[in-house]
């Protein structure tokens, strides 16, 4: 058997094509490590949003807004026991959402982690604070019967209220700036009361005596709370001004792109300028209407530009070309250097790469993923160059191999880590292994 190896090893077209099929056969081992994996990040994202839950989930912040509850009457029609048409009138009770005319949104984010087990989460813990100034506009309501002036009430969305941390301002204002109310004299109740209109089911509530702000008055706030992964907010006034600023330094904005954004090594922020007449929804309404305020929003997400189970995932996509290429780098130094490698040796060295996949996959739920490549690169790197070098008693050719393996990791890791750029890398990567085989087999037509 090993004559028959040998005797089809000597001719290069043959060798080849063998080293084709054991490229393909590799599929079988690197789709096994695939499948852990994406098992591996499945758990991985379980974790995460576990941990979101408990800190804090995704937040989009809204308002606020004030509610003023009436009633108003329908003349309705019926017919009596005999058979004659009567009307009559019902009265019903709801619920005028008037919101801001002018707001204005600042949240600042400081990111932190917190650790369940091997996996990490990326959390942030954020000040909002902002100005809402309200001009109440005459209310025109078809069969109004009364205003329930006295049960009016300021809310404020928060989408996970159980991360509110504290709200350390939430003040009215007349519009000279002289203080009507604050947070001490009428206190916050969870809920807003309004579980029906999207944007605003959840948050906070606080009462209000509209009389005293004879129309127009500003609120100042000021609230601290925890969240995951993205924050957002919803722009309610007929002109609003929001600003997002973090020391992540990877943003990825949602919804409506930020007017301004400047990012760097140390943090970005974002400002939006936003008019009323980007959404669908009025400035007055009622609550049985059906208002969508999420339809419109200003959001930014904490993102993390390639997790270590997206790098080994892309890693392996790779695999079967990384297979090859190593056979290649093989066959070149065969090629120059005149040296003769039997099949056995080239299926071994395809195990030795196949584990470094698996090897990196194991390191990098423990290591950061530079140590853990590193790591794993090395062993493959200095297993084969040993073993290249031994069946070729020479240490310079073992040198050599070593030399060429590190270029071709150092190359796959750059691919790795430049996202951007990969295709344009590893184009480049097989223009060089082609080059090279043309440069190298340019007198050996007669061989082949």
């Amino acid at each position: 058997m090993l004559n028959l190896f040998t005797t089809a090893a000597s001719n290069i077209t043959h060798k080849i094509i063998i080293l084709v099929g054991i490229s393909l056969l590799s599929a079988i081992p690197l789709g096994i490590v695939m499948n852990m994996t994406s098992d591996r990040q499945y758990l991985y994202h379980e974790v995460i949003n576990e941990i979101g839950q408990s800190w804090g989930p995704q937040q989009r912040v809204s308002g606020p807004a004030l509610v003023v509850p009436y009633r108003y009457q329908v003349i309705k029609e019926k017919v009596n026991d005999a058979g004659e048409p009567i009307k009559f009138k019902s009265e019903y009770q709801s619920e005028l959402v008037i919101l801001p005319k002018n707001l204005t949104l600042a949240m600042d984010l400081k990111h932190d982690f917190r650790s369940r087990g091997i996996y990490q989460s990326l959390v942030y813990s954020a000040a909002v604070t902002g100005k809402a100034k309200f001009v109440i506009p005459k209310l025109d309501i078809e069969n109004l019967v009364e205003f329930k002036i006295d049960n009016a009430r300021l809310v404020f969305g928060i989408s996970a209220n159980q991360a509110i941390e504290k709200i350390e301002q939430f003040s009215l204002l007349n519009t000279e700036g002289k203080t009507l109310s604050t947070l001490a004299d009428n206190g916050i109740m969870p809920g807003t009361g309004l579980e029906r209109l999207q944007g605003l089911e959840r948050g906070f509530q606080q009462p209000i005596s509209v009389e005293l702000t004879q129309g127009k008055f500003e609120v100042d706030f000021a609230i601290a709370l925890r969240g995951s992964q993205s924050i957002s907010a919803l722009p309610l006034g007929e002109h609003t001004d929001i600003k997002i600023t973090t020391d992540w330094p990877h943003p990825s904005f949602n919804g409506i792109l930020p007017t301004n954004r400047d990012i760097s090594d140390t943090g970005f922020s974002a400002d939006w300028q936003i008019s009323h007449l980007t959404r669908n929804y009025p400035q007055v309404f009622s609550s049985d209407q059906d208002v969508d305020l999420t339809e419109v929003q200003a959001s930014s997400q904490l993102f993390e530009p390639v997790t270590h189970y997206g790098k080994i995932e892309r890693s392996v996509k790779y695999g079967m070309l990384f297979i090859a290429l190593t056979f290649i780098v093989l066959l070149i130094f065969e090629l120059g250097q005149n040296t003769r490698l039997n099949l056995i040796q080239y299926l071994l060295v395809g195990c030795a790469v196949t584990l470094f996949y698996l090897l990196l996959l194991s390191l990098s739920e423990h290591l950061a993923f530079n140590y853990a490549y590193s790591i794993a690169a090395s062993i493959p790197i200095l297993s084969i160059s040993a073993y290249v070098g031994s069946a070729t008693a020479s240490v310079k050719k073992g040198g050599i191999i070593a030399a060429m393996l590190v270029s071709l990791y150092g190359v796959l890791y750059s691919i790795l880590k430049l996202e951007d750029y990969a295709l344009l890398m590893g184009t480049g990567l097989l223009l060089t292994v082609l080059l090279a085989l043309m440069f190298i087999t340019r007198h050996r037509s007669a061989e082949a």
